[in-house]
């Protein structure tokens, strides 16, 4: 079974149903709902999508869409060790940096974003939520 470390962007995709992109995101995640896959979300991604969502919509309804995204992944913690790890990394974007660091506390097969260009130094493969659903 492959195990998924889902960046920011795919998730806020499939909560706020952003269009082209739902679709793929929501087959992936109904994937982990079937137990196909194992999804991983970084702990700090819930505060960066309750802040999106919030904006969007309302505070009431971006709880509603993370408590449901609790339910379909596993929350990967946030320490101070992959803090440390993306500071003295060469990501250029640091929040990226964190998440990969995230992703490979958890072994994951893949990182699955849409934002290759700041995932280029990955230890990890990085694809899409379309290439994750063809190795389902």
């Amino acid at each position: 079974m492959k195990h998924y470390f889902l960046d920011t962007n795919v998730v806020i995709d499939y909560l706020a149903q952003r269009q082209p992109f739902w679709l793929d995101a929501a087959e992936l995640m109904q994937a982990g709902l079937d137990k196909q896959t194992r999804l991983y979300v970084a702990s700090l991604s819930f505060a960066n999508i309750y802040y999106i969502l919030r904006r969007v919509g309302t505070a009431e309804k971006a709880r509603e869409l993370l408590v449901r995204l609790e339910r379909l992944v596993r929350i990967v913690t946030v320490d101070d060790i992959f803090i440390r790890q993306a500071l003295a990394s060469t990501f250029s974007d640091f929040e990226d940096g964190i998440q990969h660091f995230a992703a490979v506390s958890v072994s994951a097969s893949a990182i699955v974003t849409r934002d290759y260009k700041d995932f280029q130094t990955s230890l990890l493969p990085v694809i899409s939520p379309a290439q994750a659903l063809l190795e389902i």
